[in-house]
């Protein structure tokens, strides 16, 4: 696998709070693929395009202590995958990052260029004809937006990422799929049996 250099002052930041519930109510990105964890895979291929790393991420921290990341936790609790992403851009803030990349705890299949393709930010994935919302490249400045819409009176789709994403006048960025879609996510025990498939199909290819 080739890797990109990482740039300045830029972080990632892998969400890790869904409930799994469709997969029986687990942590999917411990979930093992090819004998490791989702999580290790998502780190190793995020690790050489940044220069910090963590988990947003709440409950016990200590299920993900094993990593030696720094764990998130929500800090404007029942928003939910936006509370992620303020999460993320306060880290930003703490760290004098420009920009902070967020990929789902369960998409193991991430292109090692993701970063570069997505600088500058906002930028957002999509492959196959589809945005990922939260596979994406977030300004830290905007943290302020972020919390002023959350901090708005309710509205339809003012919890939805896309929405909040064009305010900042986010750009998408198209990514080929091979044999599968790199942001191949799994939610569902059938696509968990597909991406070990496709894990091992990838470790025979590399050997």
């Amino acid at each position: 696998m080739i890797f990109h250099s990482p740039s300045a002052r830029t972080g990632a930041v892998i969400l890790a709070g869904g409930q799994g519930l469709r997969m029986g109510g687990c942590d999917k990105p411990l979930l093992s693929i090819a004998d490791v964890p989702v999580l290790t895979h998502l780190i190793d291929r995020l690790q050489p395009q940044c220069q910090a790393l963590a988990i947003s991420a709440n409950g016990n921290p200590d299920r993900f202590s094993a990593w030696g990341l720094p764990i998130l936790p929500d800090t404007m609790p029942d928003y939910g995958p936006l509370a992620g992403v303020l999460a993320a851009l306060a880290w930003g803030q703490s760290h004098n990052l420009e920009t902070v990349l967020t990929v789902p705890g369960d998409t193991p299949f991430i292109p090692a260029n993701l970063m570069a393709d997505l600088l500058p930010a906002p930028a957002v994935a999509v492959s196959d004809g589809r945005q990922h919302p939260l596979v994406a490249t977030w300004p830290v400045s905007a943290f302020h937006a972020l919390q002023d819409w959350l901090n708005k009176p309710d509205f339809p789709d003012k919890l939805r990422v896309r929405v909040f994403a064009r305010t900042l006048g986010i750009r998408e960025v198209t990514f080929a799929a091979g044999y599968y879609d790199p942001f191949f996510n799994i939610n569902t025990p059938d696509e968990y049996a597909t991406a070990c498939t496709l894990a091992d199909k990838e470790q025979a290819d590399d050997r």
